[in-house]
């Protein structure tokens, strides 16, 4: 019983802070004295990814509590194909998501060798695999179909007109990865300029009316 309620423990630690809070998880569990979330940060290289559900105000207003089904789904979408591509869902910001793929560094490794751009292909071709599953479904009615019995009948036209979509920033760069907040609450995320441009990609998909935007950083690692 012991042994189950522990591993339970831990599965939820990894869920609750994800890979950027790993460091901080062996940390704490390695030290004999007081906890201490509050490690010092480490720089990072990296892919940010960082995507924003389409016209989420409208789903919102049609849904009321429903739409946490609605948001749920989509980050099940969207953190089963990062994960198969390597990377790491890091922060679900309500209608949007930060995601990440840490690239390796060292004197030994090649920042232009065949892993690291198997690495970028592996995210871009991810985003498309999102954005193109999110389109076959369809109206936010086709979506939930099978996951709400009892959609508000004066919504229901309305949300056969909304179609499900989001919008994707890609871009490469450093960040500090560690605790964000204090001994009463961390985040464990990423601080940098550069995770602050993959948003402001996501932002300009929606003036250029496309689904996705990267960088010149990012189109550079691709094979």
């Amino acid at each position: 019983m012991l042994e189950q309620a522990i591993t339970k423990m831990a599965a939820l630690l990894q869920v609750g802070f994800g890979s950027a809070g790993a460091e901080i998880i062996a940390k704490n569990l390695g030290d004999m004295g007081e906890l201490d979330p509050m490690i010092p940060g480490v720089r990072v290289n990296a892919i940010f990814g960082f995507c924003d559900i389409r016209d989420f105000t409208f789903a919102t207003e049609g849904l009321q509590q429903d739409v946490m089904i609605f948001v749920n789904k989509i980050a099940d979408i969207t953190h089963r194909h990062v994960a198969e591509s390597g990377g790491h869902p890091n922060k679900n910001i309500g209608d949007a998501f930060l995601l990440v793929w840490k690239l390796k560094s060292g004197k030994n490794t090649n920042s232009s060798g065949d892993l690291q751009k198997e690495l970028f292909d592996a995210a871009l071709i991810c985003m498309q695999n999102i954005i193109k599953e999110l389109r076959q479904a369809g109206s936010l009615g086709s979506f939930l179909k099978d996951d709400m019995k009892d959609i508000n009948p004066a919504w229901a036209s309305s949300l056969e007109s909304y179609s499900v979509a989001m919008g994707v920033g890609l871009h490469k760069g450093w960040a500090i990865e560690g605790a964000i907040g204090s001994k009463v609450k961390i985040d464990a995320s990423y601080l940098s300029p550069h995770v602050n441009l993959a948003s402001r990609l996501e932002t300009a998909t929606k003036q250029y009316n496309v689904p996705l935007l990267m960088s010149d950083a990012f189109f550079g690692g691709l094979s």
